[in-house]
């Protein structure tokens, strides 16, 4: 009898001390922004985890409206890509930016072009109130207020749940055209082995610089990881490390522009 119950508070000693080296768990839902999960987004989440390293970290790929629905139940989920808005500030803390990208364009089929450009300055609202043109939003996606208010007003017909999908709905032409970030159309294009097939097409209401966040839940929890990921960015932004993670993908001129506004806008956004 005195055997086993000095085995048995063996085991709960055991069990106990287990429980208080194991690691809490960040979820984090991976949008495929990227098909091989290398975009900046992916490089900048990395350098974020491997920095929080009290955590343990597990990536899920998720199409957007599940992984909102894990953030607004409480879930131990994060998103790192996320623009911030009214609505998620409901149910979600938002990190300061951790990177920021050239705004969405209108992606459309290459030998198409010509039909949106012949009269002049392209237009959003314009096409949306023109049903003639096929295009497909992702659900539960943010792109900027003056977008997201367009889209309320003459919200398309069709929803689609992934930026994957969009892009094979666009080179199958069931639909027009798509607003996305001309490189993640690329990438996709170029996985279905269309990568010379889109263009991508400036629009009057298009916003400036695209700042991405993370979100956690509105909870103790995700307030404590929104406060430690914070910590992290207001070290780190300004690294050489960090810079060039953001100019990652991008051509010479392409990266004079981002340099052009890191300092000014980027490291001064909240």
């Amino acid at each position: 009898m005195h055997m086993k119950f000095i085995a048995l508070a063996t085991l709960m000693l055991w069990f106990l001390a287990s429980s208080a080296l194991a690691k809490d768990k960040i979820t984090w839902g991976l949008v495929n922004f990227d098909p091989k999960n290398t975009s900046r987004t992916d490089l900048a989440r990395t350098f974020i985890t491997e920095t929080l390293d009290a955590y343990e970290h597990e990536t899920v790929i998720a199409p957007i409206p599940r992984i909102v629905s894990e953030i607004k139940g409480g879930s131990h989920w994060c998103w790192a890509g996320a623009i911030k808005n009214e609505e998620r500030e409901g149910f979600s803390f938002l990190s300061a930016p951790f990177i920021f990208t050239f705004p969405q364009r209108i992606i459309v089929r290459k030998e198409r072009a010509g039909e949106f450009t012949n009269d002049g300055a392209l237009s959003l609202e314009a096409l949306l109130r023109d049903r003639s043109k096929r295009t497909s939003i992702a659900r539960n996606r943010a792109y900027s207020p003056a977008i997201d208010a367009l889209l309320a007003r003459f919200p398309p017909a069709q929803s689609n749940s992934s930026m994957a999908e969009a892009v094979q709905m666009l080179l199958a032409d069931r639909i027009d055209y798509v607003l996305e970030d001309a490189g993640v159309a690329k990438a996709h294009a170029q996985q279905a082995g269309a990568s010379d097939a889109l263009a991508a097409l400036t629009f009057k209401e298009m916003q400036g610089f695209v700042l991405g966040r993370v979100m956690c839940p509105k909870t103790d929890w995700g307030r404590k990881v929104i406060a430690e990921i914070n910590a992290v960015l207001q070290a780190q932004r300004g690294s050489a490390r960090y810079r060039s993670i953001t100019e990652t993908y991008h051509d010479e001129d392409e990266r004079r522009s981002l340099r052009q506004v890191y300092d000014d806008v980027f490291l001064k956004s909240e």
